[in-house]
């Protein structure tokens, strides 16, 4: 049972080369709930979702699927050209990117 939510929470962590369990340690999270958010079996609350979003630095749009661009407001850039953007603000924020 898979969903929309799942697919871009496993895409997110797989474009940082993250395992489950590791994104689980960022988030403070056991690695089965990882897990049944991307089968589908759970569905992060909105405290969860608010710090999956902040952790990936996207929208909860863009989780709930309301939003097709990860990368707000960068809709006509390459993946490649938003990446670096939002290493560059990251950079200037005085954090480390998360998508590296």
């Amino acid at each position: 049972m898979s969903d929309k939510i799942g697919n871009r929470i496993r895409q997110l962590r797989q474009r940082a080369d993250m395992t489950q369990s590791e994104l689980a340690k960022g988030l403070n999270v056991s690695p089965a709930l990882i897990s049944a958010y991307e089968l589908g079996d759970r569905k992060p609350g909105l405290k969860s979702l608010t710090q999956l979003a902040e952790f990936f630095q996207v929208s909860s749009d863009y989780l709930l699927g309301i939003n097709s661009s990860c990368l707000h407001g960068m809709d006509d850039l390459t993946y490649e050209e938003a990446l670096a953007v939002q290493t560059f603000i990251d950079m200037l924020r005085g954090k480390k990117a998360n998508f590296q």
